[in-house]
């Protein structure tokens, strides 16, 4: 046995040490001494070498062995880290990643029907801090900024996070969710106020730890921090470089959800964006799935609405017991306008109906959808996300409604030459369709809510153009032929 290929070496160099015959190295990536990527094409097939030292052929995923998380995460480690993963100076049993998209690469966790990045994880309690990938919504967090624990615990976005974000989620996953402590302080003094809860917001601190301006945080987006600025403005990341400032609590910025869990069995997965880690999930049909994972239902329009391959990716919005809400994963390839105007509320004989969204609902197969409930209530300055379903229509196809889950940019909207951030571009439906996208919800008799490419829910002329995403109801029961609920490997409709 003999190392031939060290970490100077590049894929071109390898046939001159080997005899490759017809074969091909496609990709050859060192990372110090280790070889953590080797792509093999021979006889038409592609080998990717896994892990476990084995090869995977074509499109196969890598089998590995059943490892703890905490276990996978701490052979990233070395002391000699100053980027990616790294040990906490004050608790040798607490390490953390810092560092920038490029410089932290492999801690990506598709858990719940949700893409994570590892935080940080304790290796004595076994327990792991984890953020969302993508801003899950847009909301407005207070009518007024929280100067007590109480004030805060009352709040809308407490109010998102604890109740609606967290009734989403499975059983088992909840369980799984250990009580924390959140600071929501003022920023120059974070632990000023404390709150326990099982899901939270990150802190100034914590951006801070993770590399602030060059941090794997930074998305490019809009959100929200839990610290406030003075008594009328809340902390934010802004979406053009990533520092904090602070902004108006009215605003309706991105909400990235944070909790820490006990330690997980992965099945599956290196850590990558487009090969999460992944515990072990087993889906049969729409009664079994999780919110947040994905569906491609087949389409049977001739207009090239999702692609050549007529499949529409959908992401699950939230279950009953008759249906399941789904959104589409991404844009229509034609904007439209809301309305003439925004006097009352959305009707399904308004223009952006009759415009788009009913020819798009007729092109997806009956046996598959169902009427159901959309929230149509105003959106006003200062109002809980709650009051949106004050007013309802029944229908077979919608918009986003405001404060549900991914009725926010977790689509990663952006076009030209500016770069995708957060999300495998690659999943998304027409993500250059548009900068931004109608909701259901109207803002006051003259304007209409709508989400821009940066995460910020904003107001629009009812008669201007937006892109369209349209929301739809499955039926309970639907059988899946495929897929394991990724956005790369959606669940594929019998």
């Amino acid at each position: 046995y003999t190392r031939i290929c060290t970490s100077d070496m590049d894929k071109d160099d390898v046939p001159t040490m080997v005899n490759l015959g017809s074969a091909t190295v496609d990709e050859l990536v060192y990372d110090g001494e280790k070889l953590t990527t080797l792509v093999i094409t021979s006889n038409k097939h592609k080998f990717t070498l896994c892990p476990s030292g084995t090869f995977a052929m074509d499109d196969e995923e890598c089998k590995i062995v059943p490892e703890s998380l905490i276990s996978l995460l701490l052979k990233q480690y070395d002391k000699s880290n100053t980027k990616g993963l790294v040990k906490d100076s004050t608790n040798e049993n607490l390490y953390y990643y810092t560092g920038t998209n490029e410089e932290v690469t492999n801690n990506f966790l598709w858990y719940g029907g949700h893409q994570w990045r590892v935080l940080e994880f304790n290796n004595s309690d076994n327990t792991i801090t984890l953020i969302t990938q993508q801003p899950l919504t847009s909301i407005q967090p207070a009518s007024a900024v929280w100067t007590t624990q109480e004030e805060y615990e009352s709040s809308y976005i407490n109010s998102w996070l604890n109740e609606y974000f967290w009734n989403s989620l499975e059983s088992g996953i909840q369980n799984n969710i250990l009580d924390s402590t959140f600071n929501v302080g003022i920023y120059t003094d974070i632990d000023e106020i404390t709150t326990i809860q099982k899901v939270g917001l990150i802190n100034e601190e914590q951006y801070v730890k993770s590399g602030t301006e060059k941090s794997f945080l930074n998305i490019g987006e809009y959100f929200w921090i839990s610290n406030r600025g003075n008594s009328t403005l809340l902390r934010y990341v802004h979406n053009d470089g990533g520092y904090l400032a602070s902004t108006d609590i009215l605003r309706s910025l991105g909400i990235r959800p944070i909790i820490k869990i006990s330690d997980i069995t992965i099945m599956a997965g290196n850590g990558t964006l487009e090969n999460s880690y992944r515990v072990e999930n087993k889906v049969s049909n729409t009664n079994d799935v999780q919110v947040g994972e994905y569906i491609n239902v087949p389409y049977i329009g001739s207009d090239n609405a999702c692609g050549s391959d007529n499949m529409c990716t959908f992401r699950i919005v939230s279950k009953n017991n008759d249906s399941i809400k789904v959104v589409l994963n991404g844009l229509l390839p034609t904007t439209s306008v809301w309305a003439n105007n925004a006097n009352d509320n959305i009707t399904t004989t308004d223009l952006i109906y009759t415009n788009i969204l009913n020819s798009f609902i007729v092109n997806i197969d009956s046996k598959y959808v169902t009427t159901g409930t959309y929230g149509v209530g105003m959106y006003e300055s200062g109002s809980s996300f709650l009051e949106v379903k004050n007013s309802t229509i029944e229908a077979v196809v919608g918009l986003p409604t405001i404060g549900e889950l991914f009725s926010g940019n977790d689509i990663d909207l952006k076009t030209g030459s500016l770069e995708k951030m957060f999300v495998d571009v690659n999943t998304i439906e027409n993500p250059t369709s548009a900068y931004n996208y109608w909701m259901m919800n109207r803002y006051n008799a003259s304007s209409v809510r709508y989400v821009d490419f940066a995460g910020y829910m904003s107001v629009y002329d009812p008669s201007a153009e937006s892109g369209v995403r349209p929301v739809i109801y499955l039926k309970s029961g639907l059988m899946f032929i495929s897929g394991n609920g990724t956005a790369q490997s959606p669940y594929e409709l019998e």
